[in-house]
Formats: C-alpha cells, sequence, structure tokens
C-alpha cells in the first residue's frame, strides 16, 4: 500500500517534466543560452578588424590605380594633340626648312615624305589632310617636346642664329650627303646656268649689292626669297665663327653651307633658263 502510494505522488510530477524533454523544447533552451553567451555591446571592438582594414586599402588602392590610369590617357591624348599640331605647323615651311628641322631634331626620313603628301592636299581636301595630320602626329610623338617647341618658334621667327646654335654637330653632314635632292646635278647643255649660278653664288658670298637685286628682281621662276635669305646668312655666320671652333668640324660645316646654297642658286638658275 506505501509503494502504491508513493507512485501516485509521483505521477504528477513526472507528467510535469514530460514537456522539457521535448527536443524543439531543448533547442529553443540551447539557442537562448548561446544568446546570452554572445559579447555584450560594450565589449566588441572599436575598430575595424585586419581583414577590413586590408579590404578598405585594395579599394582604396584601386581607386589610385583608376585615377593614374585615367591621368595617363589625359596625357596621352594632350601629347597626341600636340604633335598633330606640330605637323600642321611644320607643313607651313618649305621643304629646306622642314628637312633643317627635322634634321636637328634627329627625325626619320619618313616624316618628310609625308609632310610632302600632305603638302600637295588641296583645300577641298579636308578628310585626307586630317587623317594624314594624325599619321604625321604618330611619328612625330617620339620627338623632344621642348626641341621641336623651339625649331618651330625660331624657324617662324626666322631667328637663324639660334637656330643653328640648336643643331648638332653632324647636321650639314647630313645635309651634305642628302643635298642630291635638290637639282644639283650637272649635265651635258646646262653649262650656262651652271655658270650663272656660280656668278650667283659668288656675288652673294661678297655680299655683292648688284648680285643680290639681280637675283631678287627674277619674276618668271617662284623661289623661296626668305629660304635664300637664311641659306646666304648661314654660310656668313659659319664663315664668321669658324675661328672659335676645331677646324675639321668648322671645314664641314661650311662646305655643307656652301653646297646647299650653290644647290639652290643652280636651281633657280636652271628653271630660269629653261623659260627663257
Amino acid at each position: 500500500m506505501a509503494s502504491a502510494a508513493v507512485a501516485a505522488a509521483a505521477a504528477p510530477l513526472r507528467r510535469s517534466l514530460l514537456p522539457s524533454l521535448n527536443p524543439s523544447c531543448l533547442f529553443s533552451s540551447l539557442a537562448s543560452s548561446s544568446h546570452r553567451l554572445s559579447l555584450p555591446r560594450a565589449l566588441r571592438p572599436a575598430g575595424p578588424l585586419p581583414s577590413d582594414v586590408e579590404d578598405s586599402d585594395d579599394s582604396n588602392a584601386g581607386d589610385g590605380a583608376g585615377e593614374a590610369l585615367r591621368k595617363s590617357r589625359n596625357d596621352l591624348k594632350r601629347e597626341a594633340r600636340r604633335a598633330v599640331q606640330w605637323g600642321m605647323d611644320l607643313a607651313k615651311f618649305s621643304p629646306p626648312q622642314i628637312k633643317r628641322i627635322l634634321r636637328a631634331a634627329s627625325l626619320d626620313r619618313e616624316v618628310f615624305d609625308a609632310l610632302m603628301l600632305v603638302k600637295r592636299f588641296g583645300s577641298d581636301v579636308r578628310e585626307g589632310k586630317r587623317r594624314q595630320f594624325n599619321y604625321i602626329g604618330r611619328l612625330l610623338r617620339g620627338a623632344q617636346p621642348e626641341l621641336m617647341d623651339t625649331l618651330i618658334q625660331y624657324s617662324k621667327d626666322g631667328d637663324d642664329n639660334r637656330l643653328l646654335a640648336l643643331m648638332s654637330e653632324n647636321t650639314f653632314l647630313m645635309e651634305d650627303e642628302e643635298i642630291e635632292d635638290l637639282p644639283c646635278n650637272e649635265e651635258e647643255g646646262d653649262k650656262e646656268h651652271i655658270e650663272i649660278a656660280d656668278r650667283w653664288f659668288e656675288g652673294l658670298l661678297s655680299k655683292d649689292i648688284s648680285v643680290t637685286n639681280e637675283i631678287y628682281a627674277i619674276h618668271n621662276v617662284e623661289f623661296d626669297r626668305q629660304e635664300l635669305r637664311k641659306l646666304v646668312r648661314t654660310v656668313h655666320m659659319v664663315q664668321d665663327n669658324i675661328e672659335n671652333e676645331h677646324e675639321e668640324e668648322s671645314t664641314m660645316k661650311l662646305l655643307g653651307a656652301k653646297k646647299q646654297l650653290l644647290c639652290f642658286l643652280r636651281s633657280i638658275a636652271k628653271e630660269a633658263y629653261v623659260k627663257s
């Protein structure tokens, strides 16, 4: 009887414990316990974790690289526009002036040929000129900016003294080698115009006013009078500076300057002789 009474008394207690053994209730109690074990707000790190800093640095580095890339593209566009402008300025000069500038800047013959082509385009060939100047600009991008700007400006101003000072020591040697481009070859039956040109040459070197007036009075032949003045001044400048330089170098410069002037005069005399 006593055991039966104890069992009857324990039955309500067992029934009250059964709900706590339910799996969902058990997991719920574990979750709430885990939540209570989490760090309180005051104990959380005040600054970013190392991984967050690395991610932020990478993001900023990407922005900096993008900015550098944009600057580089802007620089390239600016250089391209500047080179195209060089080509437009060069095309306004005479062929001998262009050759002189290109040689002083150590540029290839390809640039000269491209400039000669664009000079032959008419005013109505706008698209062709634009494309050709873009092509010339690409050829000129490797040139030294300050040197090109100076050479072009001195040529515009007609400042032969400074222009000559900028030329390298082998400039006249190059001109002497490539002077065959000018119509300077002697041929049978051309003795008369050669004699005329030689007389002009000697008269210009001796600063004979009558010879100078004779040449500039020619109207049946078109020639660059400004270029002729520059050639004459170059010969005189080299002669004046010959004492301040090494004999071999000054001799080569003088020979180159004289030959270019003589060929220029022969081209004028030949054309005038043919038309007369």
